[in-house]
């Protein structure tokens, strides 16, 4: 039949479309361009296959296709018979019919992978609720063999919902995004497993607004720390980390050569703190406690701005009425704020760089709160939990 079809094309430019690269000044030749629009299109194998549902849960494929060979050379044969368990009534009895290949002699049988796994117990439905538990908040083992009782009317052994859950990691989990901007905030978070006091250290996405990488740690030595951002940023674009005022962040930072930007909230607070208990002392007067609040605000005016520029008026206005500044606020200047005015101020030559590491803080109060963070026994099992969470919080908030 095509030796048919093809000399008439051949002399009829209107019976196929052309492409702009088909033209071209030597001569057309139609023979290539023919078979190269002629080509067969591959269809997919089990289009015509689907799942039929007769009386009495038996299940079977109209137009059943071999999935070892592809063959529809295929008879239909008996009904295997499997027991389901849904609720706490007598396990459900499904009839799945059984295939024969007269291609390649092989068998299979009609599968249910929607609702239940190959040689699996429980159906789906009790580990995609199970998911949704964990997403919500934190649930003993015991508690979410509850749970499930009481909403599916069945439920595992809670050994089982350990081995459903578990995951396989070296006290470390990561995200599963490829990609990430390089513009990071690190904080980490103090908690105890089984009564040992541990870290659970996190460098966050500030510009895609999800978790990179988690670790627990027993100690935040310089060499855990360094080693774990090394690790996390592995093959990823590396700009700028904002973290809080921890003394040795520095030379973490300065080893890795990487931009960083000390958290301004962070700053704000420990100079509020230490003028909170002066405002409430009775030795302070009136008018040295005015004058407190006025030169803090002034300090504070140095970092409300996005301009380099502006910045530097102000602290050189500060500079010139020292002498005039209370002695508690001379000392944040002497000790802080100029030896460090340039990692406070990476934000304002790059308006990416965040200035404070409040995001991770919210990510932490979200994912792990106050109430559970002396909870969990084992290591795996707090990060099993911090799996879920992440994986719930990067669908909610991901930034493309």
């Amino acid at each position: 039949m095509q030796n048919q079809i093809k000399p008439t094309l051949k002399f009829s430019i209107d019976s196929i479309q052309l492409k702009l690269s088909d033209f071209f000044t030597g001569k057309h030749d139609f023979e290539t361009i023919l078979k190269d629009r002629l080509k067969p299109v591959q269809k997919a194998q089990n289009i015509n296959q689907k799942l039929y549902l007769h009386e009495n849960n038996h299940f079977e494929y109209i137009n059943p296709i071999c999935p070892h060979c592809g063959s529809k050379n295929v008879i239909k044969q008996e009904y295997r018979h499997r027991k389901l368990l849904i609720d706490d009534n007598e396990p459900l009895n499904v009839y799945l019919r059984r295939y024969l290949c007269k291609t390649c002699k092989r068998k299979s049988t009609t599968t249910i992978k929607s609702l239940i796994k190959p040689y699996k117990r429980y159906i789906n439905l009790f580990k995609e609720k199970l998911k949704r538990f964990l997403e919500t908040g934190y649930r003993s083992l015991r508690k979410t063999q509850l749970d499930l009782q009481n909403f599916l009317g069945n439920s595992p052994s809670h050994q089982t919902i350990r081995n459903w859950i578990n995951i396989n990691t070296k006290n470390r989990i990561k995200n599963t995004e490829r990609f990430y901007s390089g513009y990071y905030t690190y904080d980490e978070q103090f908690l105890r497993i089984n009564g040992q006091r541990m870290y659970r250290l996190t460098l966050y996405d500030q510009i895609r607004n999800i978790p990179v990488t988690e670790q627990i740690v027993p100690k935040r030595t310089p060499l855990a720390i360094t080693q774990f951002i090394q690790e996390s940023i592995s093959n990823q674009p590396l700009i700028s980390i904002t973290t809080d005022h921890m003394p040795l962040y520095k030379n973490i930072m300065d080893y890795i050569s990487v931009k960083h930007q000390l958290c301004i909230f962070h700053l704000f607070k420990m100079i509020g703190d230490k003028i909170y208990k002066k405002l409430r002392s009775k030795k302070l007067t009136k008018h040295e406690k005015i004058s407190l609040c006025l030169y803090f605000t002034d300090i504070k005016n140095i970092f409300r701005t996005n301009n380099i520029k502006t910045s530097d008026q102000r602290l050189k206005k500060l500079l010139n009425d020292f002498d005039r500044i209370p002695r508690l606020l001379q000392r944040f200047i002497k000790q802080k704020i100029i030896p460090d005015y340039k990692r406070l101020t990476q934000f304002m030559e790059d308006h990416k760089i965040p200035r404070t590491s409040n995001t991770v803080e919210n990510y932490y109060k979200q994912t792990e709160p106050e109430q559970i963070k002396k909870k969990y026994k084992t290591i795996t099992g707090i990060l099993t939990y911090l799996h879920h969470k992440m994986k719930n919080w990067t669908q909610k908030h991901i930034k493309k």
